[in-house]
């Protein structure tokens, strides 16, 4: 191995711990240009990738045709297409797709960037001295690269050291920088390359060379610059969804909460957080174990379904809402709890705890001034203590007998009462009807009285006869009787009783 080859498994080594510092130091602290760094730098392991097989090919091409200029500008080529690939990949990665997060720790991982600074000092510091000595086209895009991967990082330690100073948004600022210098040191390579390749020389990137192709070139990095500075500008247009709300901030200060449809923000300066204000989000106690009023344990396992209602206010005024929303129905689940007996917990009671439990968490969100309506409050799961289960069970096993017994004799009494109401109702009924039937003949009675009386007194002869025949039909109602005019004389008069047979014999008087 020659000493081209040591050099770049050396800055191998020494860019996989740079990607992995700068990775590390960027999750800590939220980063952006920290991160984009981080991908300037592992594109730097790329083409120091490529560059080592490169030279492994153009050794063994030197020994078959004496030439290793075509292979190694052909590996430039790869290396410079690389590196627009990554420039797109931190522009998507960080400027459009992602939401700029909340800056960290900015003053130790400031301090600790500067050690990013000196591991890429010394990588393009030595591919340079080797480049000196061996003249390697391919070693010198390679250190070229590494050198911009040391601007990246000289001014992502200048943005973290403003942002801990209150300007944010030069984060941003500092990751759309970065993206320049690796689109500015892929074109040098790639225009250097293909000027070698059709010239049939071999790659020259020293100082002269380089200044040449940025003369050829300026206006091409204007005409970039200006392309990413209108896209920049036009990236401050945003939307937001029906059922959302946003809160705009410029340089952490909250200046407007915009409704749904198509907004404008300051790119780079004003950052957009959206909230969904019809989203039900549902949170749960966990399993706890509480004291009710009659000094019984019970655990207890509560869901809590709530939603938005105000952005700002859930955003800034509380930090992790989920875990406050489950602590505050758990306070209001004790204290409601602790009023009550067990058995209200575990029978019928549930409904009024449930809503008193829910108007007390609903009264401490506002307290807070979290911005949150809680919806729903559901109990998951009410059980007794493992070690008192199986009384529990006794307990609510003779509870349920109860309820079977009163349920029986509500059901028995249920089937009596109608009928004994029915009997009493037809007894009253029949008796009414007996009281009008009497009343009604008493008053016919009195009535048929009165006009016999008045008849007598106009006829009373008619009257008197008329009343002894009505008698006598009363009294003898199947004897057929004879009506004698009194001139007649009984002796010569024989009366004949049939009583409706026949064959009856005579009735003489002197019998």
């Amino acid at each position: 191995m020659n000493r081209k080859e040591k050099t770049i498994l050396v800055t191998i080594v020494a860019d996989l711990l740079l990607v992995g510092l700068k990775y590390g130091l960027a999750a800590l602290s939220g980063s952006l240009a920290m991160r984009a760094s981080a991908w300037h730098s592992m594109g730097d392991v790329f083409v120091s990738v490529f560059v080592l097989a490169g030279l492994f090919a153009s050794r063994w091409e030197a020994r078959r045709r004496g030439q290793v200029g075509v292979i190694e500008n052909v590996v430039a080529l790869v290396v410079s297409g690389l590196i627009f690939y990554v420039a797109y990949d931190i522009f998507r990665e960080v400027v459009v797709g992602a939401e700029r997060p909340d800056l960290r720790y900015l003053w130790p991982v400031t301090v600790a960037s500067l050690l990013t600074i000196a591991i890429t000092y010394f990588t393009a510091r030595y591919k340079e001295y080797v480049v000196r000595a061996t003249h390697s086209p391919s070693l010198i895009a390679s250190g070229y690269h590494s050198r911009m991967d040391l601007y990246a990082s000289v001014l992502v330690v200048v943005s973290l050291a403003a942002a801990a100073l209150g300007l944010e948004a030069l984060d941003q600022l500092a990751a759309i920088i970065i993206i320049v210098f690796i689109i500015l040191s892929g074109w040098e390579i790639a225009s250097s390359a293909l000027r070698a390749l059709l010239s049939g020389g071999i790659l020259q990137l020293e100082e002269e060379d380089l200044a040449h192709v940025r003369h050829h070139t300026r206006q091409l990095v204007r005409f970039a610059v200006a392309a990413l500075v209108l896209f920049t500008l036009l990236s401050g247009f945003y939307t937001i969804q029906p059922g959302e709300q946003g809160v705009v901030r410029r340089f952490g200060q909250v200046i407007a909460a915009v409704e749904p449809g198509l907004h404008y923000r300051l790119p780079l300066v004003d950052q957009v957080d959206r909230v969904a204000l019809d989203q039900v989000r549902q949170t749960q106690t966990g399993t706890a174990l509480m004291l009710t009023g009659d000094t019984n344990l019970i655990e207890v396992n509560l869901s809590v379904h709530y939603s938005v209602t105000d952005a700002v206010a859930f955003l800034f005024n509380v930090n992790q809402p989920e875990q406050l929303v489950a602590r505050t129905a758990e306070a209001a689940i004790r204290q409601t709890v602790a009023e009550r007996r067990v058995d209200e917990l575990l029978t019928t009671g549930r409904d009024k705890i449930l809503a008193q439990t829910l108007a007390q968490t609903q009264a401490l969100l506002d307290g807070q001034k979290a911005g949150i309506r809680v919806d729903n409050v559901q109990l998951l799961a009410v059980n007794p203590p493992a070690d008192v289960a199986e009384a529990f069970r006794d307990v609510a096993s003779a509870r349920e007998d109860k309820n079977t017994y009163i349920n029986e004799a509500l059901a028995y009494s249920n089937e009596i009462v109608p009928v004994a109401r029915g009997d009493a109702e037809k007894t009253l009924q029949a008796a009414q009807a007996e009281k009008q039937r009497r009343m009604d003949v008493a008053a016919g009675e009195a009535d048929r009285f009165v006009k016999q009386l008045l008849a007598y007194q106009d006829t009373p002869q008619v009257t008197r006869t008329r009343l002894y025949l009505e008698s006598l039909e009363r009294a003898l109602p199947a004897v057929h009787k004879f009506i004698l005019d009194p001139s007649v004389q009984a002796g010569t008069t024989d009366l004949w009783f049939s009583n409706g047979q026949s064959g009856a014999l005579p009735f003489d008087g002197s019998q």
